[in-house]
């Protein structure tokens, strides 16, 4: 079946779909949630090994585990939220009830990335059709076995007319992009965001953008800057660096930056070993491409001023580029000029909290501010000073793991939310009932305006609001 023929299919069985039981949505889902723990468990795995060196534990923690808990939330909550929700009734309106009820929005496309190829495609995938929605997802070229086996996964499961999956590369996203959709859910880069939005805007097609940016991270002179160095290499040496919410670059208060970076070598020597290019649980780089792009950035750093105080060395053959991080680079050098996206850490030292979150404001608005101290004082100030998706304190990546925590961005980093409620709610149109059971207010008020009727008016105005 060629895409036009399943756009075709899906559109023929938008309604159908939009009737299907809470009870039969759920019975799909929990069909998935038998295949994820059960036979499905090791292909999948296989099927990240292969393509860039992801290790089965770290698939079942960072794919797996959060794509079953976003099920389990799905299971507990969907017959809430489907259902009617009653609002209040102003006294003007006294002989009506009013209520909102959410729908599904249709025939929906989800566009996933490389980086977290399984929870960002099925987590979103899961979402849409437990609304009531039809769902066309087209998994990433740069990895491949895992599109294949989702493929498979997902016609084991779902009939075309429900859910499909389409692979391929530019070719077919570009087509697929052309059509008409009801939602187009797409998790990648913000050029490539700025791209579906354009072709969502020809039909007017509401999207989510789940894209990325410049994360940056603030260790404030309260904290403990060792512990918030080892937190900080965990979260960005974790994938590779290939994580939208990783810790882009750093700010350290001078009095932590020693402490700081002791943290960060220890946590990686911990986990990675010497020589972290050789250690098999660290993960490759996705493709020839992105490799080079990141030992670009790299080789360009070391003409350029700042400590190089750990890494620095790549194996072009084994596509790893060792965890690397730079003091005090030029802040308008090649670690600076786009999102990292790998293995490279810049860390800039500061005495005054006025210059990092002047530079973090002079840039678009990134997906997470992370913040490291024990003041309270500070955070709020730096919270209140900053503008992002989210925020978290004295803990980097684990945000996302909290299914009840909308996550997205804002600006350049996002439009919309996901997880929980919040990435139903993307999935549906919030309608708006109103019923009138008595007699209406307009009898008293409408035309002809007598005296009585003006007083009538003016009561409500004075009393009421």
């Amino acid at each position: 079946m060629n895409i036009q023929e399943l756009i075709t299919l899906q559109r023929g069985n938008k309604q159908a779909q939009s009737e299907t039981t809470i009870a039969y949505r759920l019975a799909k889902l929990e069909k998935m949630r038998k295949a994820l723990k059960g036979p499905w468990k090791s292909r999948l795995e296989q099927a990240l090994w292969s393509d860039f060196n992801k290790n089965a534990a770290e698939v079942n923690l960072t794919e797996l585990l959060p794509t079953l808990d976003n099920i389990k939330l799905i299971k507990q909550n969907l017959k809430r939220w489907t259902a009617p929700q009653k609002v209040k009734t102003p006294l003007p309106l006294l002989g009506s009830t009013s209520y909102t009820q959410a729908e599904p929005k249709g025939n929906t496309l989800v566009i996933a990335p490389w980086n977290y190829p399984i929870f960002l495609s099925l987590h979103p995938l899961c979402t849409s059709f437990a609304a009531g929605n039809t769902v066309i997802l087209k998994p990433s070229e740069l990895t491949p076995n895992t599109s294949e086996a989702l493929r498979d996964l997902i016609a084991e499961i779902f009939t075309p007319e429900e859910c499909s999956v389409v692979l391929g590369g530019v070719p077919e996203s570009t087509e697929l992009l052309k059509a008409r959709f009801d939602h187009i859910f797409f998790t990648g880069s913000t050029h490539v965001g700025q791209i579906v939005m354009e072709a969502a805007s020809k039909h007017l097609t509401p999207v989510t953008l789940e894209l990325g940016g410049k994360s940056p991270t603030i260790v404030d002179e309260s904290a403990n800057g060792y512990e918030a160095g080892k937190r900080v290499a965990w979260a960005k040496f974790t994938n590779a660096g290939q994580i939208c919410i990783a810790p882009d670059h750093v700010y350290v208060h001078r009095s932590q930056l020693d402490a700081f970076r002791k943290g960060v070598k220890d946590a990686v020597r911990r986990h990675y070993g010497e020589d972290p290019t050789k250690h098999e649980d660290f993960v490759q780089i996705v493709n020839p491409r992105n490799f080079d792009r990141l030992n670009g950035i790299l080789e360009q750093s070391k003409t350029e001023a700042g400590i190089l105080d750990m890494g620095g060395h790549a194996d072009s053959e084994a596509r790893k580029i060792a965890p690397t991080m730079v003091v005090d680079p030029p802040k308008d050098g090649a670690f600076m000029k786009e999102e990292l996206f790998g293995p490279l850490l810049p860390v800039f030292s500061f005495t005054d909290i006025a210059q990092p979150l002047a530079e973090i404001n002079g840039r678009e608005h990134p997906l997470v501010v992370y913040i490291y101290a024990k003041s309270r004082r500070n955070i709020k100030h730096i919270q209140r000073n900053t503008r992002a998706g989210a925020t978290a304190v004295n803990m980097s990546l684990l945000q996302i793991a909290n299914n009840y925590l909308p996550f997205g961005g804002v600006g350049h980093s996002g439009i919309g939310k996901t997880n929980g409620h919040a990435g139903f709610l993307e999935f549906t149109n919030t309608r708006s009932a109103f019923y009138q059971w008595g007699p209406p207010i307009n009898n008293f008020i409408a035309a002809p305006y007598t005296e009585g009727k003006r007083k009538i008016i003016n009561f409500l105005i004075k009393n009421l609001y």
